[in-house]
């Protein structure tokens, strides 16, 4: 089975010339959401377009810094067809001048899953304050937090280069991430047909290394 990464796109010709396109209008709710927990009850966001942007179906934003994606009515439609990892979908309308429309922010959040990967087959990098350094061996989850827990700067952290699912991993869920390793967000390659053919703008799809 063929597995693919799934990024915002930066192409002006797509997204217009403002990066990222949107603002948030709700910065306070924005900055409580991280990827550790689901939320009840669930932040009140909003957004507006930023000036010369161009409403796509997938918006970047640099508000929430959290694993997920500001997407519009289309999108959620779309993906109730699929089985995602454990999610919430918030509201969060975007403003365009006199107009309001209706996104949400796709929320993931299951840490569980950065168990389930077969780690002695898998590739990880070593990082730094975010910056790549040295290839590491982890043995386990535990491995990891054991080094977590013996970093007294704070700088300490893992970078996933391949990745190996273990075979408990389930492999008919849709779309995935591994927390909190720096990785991206994946999906199957059903879902990526379908994105591709719905022709959802504001998204590029790439062919990720997981087996």
């Amino acid at each position: 089975m063929k597995y693919y990464s799934i990024e915002l796109s930066a192409d002006p010709k797509v997204i217009g010339k403002n990066y990222p396109q949107t603002s948030c209008t709700t910065l306070a709710q924005a900055h409580l959401i991280n990827s550790w927990k689901l939320f009840n009850p669930q932040p009140n966001l909003g957004f507006e377009l930023n000036k010369s942007a161009v409403l796509t179906d997938f918006l970047s934003t640099s508000a929430v810094s959290s694993k997920g994606f500001l997407v519009g009515q289309t999108v959620k439609e779309l993906l109730a067809d699929f089985k995602l990892m454990q999610h919430q979908f918030f509201n969060a309308p975007v403003s365009e001048k006199k107009n309001t429309h209706p996104y949400f922010w796709l929320h993931l959040s299951e840490p569980s899953l950065s168990r389930l990967l077969d780690y002695e087959k898998s590739v990880f990098f070593r990082t730094e304050y975010t910056f790549r350094e040295e290839e590491i061996q982890l043995k386990s989850y535990d491995h990891y937090d054991q080094l977590k827990k013996e970093d007294k700067d704070a700088s300490f952290g893992v970078e996933l280069d391949s990745i190996v699912l273990g075979s408990e991993f389930d492999r008919t869920l849709d779309i995935f991430t591994f927390l909190p390793f720096a990785t991206g967000i994946f999906i199957s390659e059903r879902l990526a047909t379908a994105l591709k053919e719905s022709g959802l703008s504001g998204i590029e799809i790439k062919e990720a290394p997981i087996s």
